[in-house]
């Protein structure tokens, strides 16, 4: 990978790291990404980077984090699954503006994306007394207020993404039925299948976009859209299973990659900006730089996981024992 790429090396394992891409101020003033940092015994952080990797702040939180969502200068962040809350920081003063509990009988997927004028935020769910998916649809003009939900034509969705310049969503529907109960243990892992959602926002309508020949045995979990309108999506095989795990899927039409038999089984993250993408597996620490179906470039950072591209720069978290003492 291309040297003028900044990897930040000291972000914990398996959690999110987004661009900032609103206007910013002191103290986290040119920052360029926020990086999730997750210590030995679960207490988690969003701390504020540079382009080279200069930490410029952090804000403490009272869960153990995964993705990110942001609009303007406010920044979500999403618990690891089964949290239960989500906060809302100030990305000017790095204050936590109010943190949302999730309803009763519900908890989150650690991922969520606001509506293209930011007033509302989009927040994948599982409904415990069905162990269905579904969609939290959350007013955000003010303090966030839960207005409505949707219902999924199947559990476990995963990450959610807006396709440019429209209200139009992509959810990645893993398929997995879980309760926590039974911790993060799949309970049909011998009968799921998994596929993409399309959610329109303003119609309230929901689109299955279809199970694809060779995604058996896959959970899809993670997914981006570059600047031409291709999605990739990554997906995990539960267990020690390994095989097909990246797509790209053009005008429609899904393209399994061979790449991915790099992966281990596992994508951790997936992230696109103009051109180009790139893919990251924790467990084989392979990152791929992809342009559609072509691999462009390849690197390994042990514990590689989540992934932000911005313009020429990327940041990729790897594996660092943490301790905020």
């Amino acid at each position: 990978m291309a040297t003028r790429r900044q990897v930040l090396r000291h972000l914990a394992l398996g959690l999110g790291v987004t661009a900032c891409r609103g206007a910013m101020a002191q103290p986290a003033e040119g920052a360029t990404y926020v990086g999730i940092e997750t210590s030995a015994r679960g207490a988690s952080r969003a701390r504020f980077f540079s382009a080279n990797g200069a930490a410029l702040g952090h804000t403490a939180l009272d869960f153990r984090a995964h993705g990110m969502a942001e609009h303007g200068a406010r920044l979500v962040v999403f618990p690891r699954r089964p949290g239960d809350r989500f906060a809302l920081i100030d990305k000017v003063t790095l204050e936590v503006l109010g943190t949302v509990v999730a309803p009763a009988e519900r908890h989150f997927f650690g991922h969520g994306a606001f509506t293209r004028d930011g007033a509302h935020l989009i927040v994948p769910e599982n409904d415990l007394e069905t162990l269905g998916g579904a969609l939290g649809v959350y007013d955000v003009t003010g303090m966030p207020r839960r207005v409505g939900t949707v219902t999924l034509p199947g559990p476990g969705p995963h990450e959610v993404i807006r396709t440019a310049g429209s209200d139009v969503f992509v959810v990645a529907l893993g398929g997995l039925e879980t309760h926590p109960a039974y911790g993060r243990t799949p309970l049909n892992p011998g009968t799921f299948r998994s596929q993409l959602v399309r959610y329109d926002f303003a119609r309230g309508t929901v689109e299955p976009m279809g199970f694809w020949g060779g995604s058996e045995g896959v959970s899809l979990r993670h997914l981006a859209e570059d600047g031409a309108g291709r999605l990739y999506v990554g997906g995990q095989v539960p267990g020690d299973g390994a095989g097909a795990v990246l797509w790209v899927v053009e005008n429609g039409a899904p393209t399994a990659l061979p790449e991915g038999g790099l992966m281990g089984g596992y994508v951790s993250s997936v992230a696109a900006d103009g051109g180009r993408a790139l893919v990251t597996s924790k467990v084989t620490g392979q990152v791929l730089e992809l342009d559609g179906a072509a691999v462009t470039d390849t690197r390994t950072l042990p514990g590689a996981s989540a992934v932000a591209v911005r313009g020429e720069t990327a940041a990729v978290a790897g594996c660092t024992l943490l301790s905020f003492d």
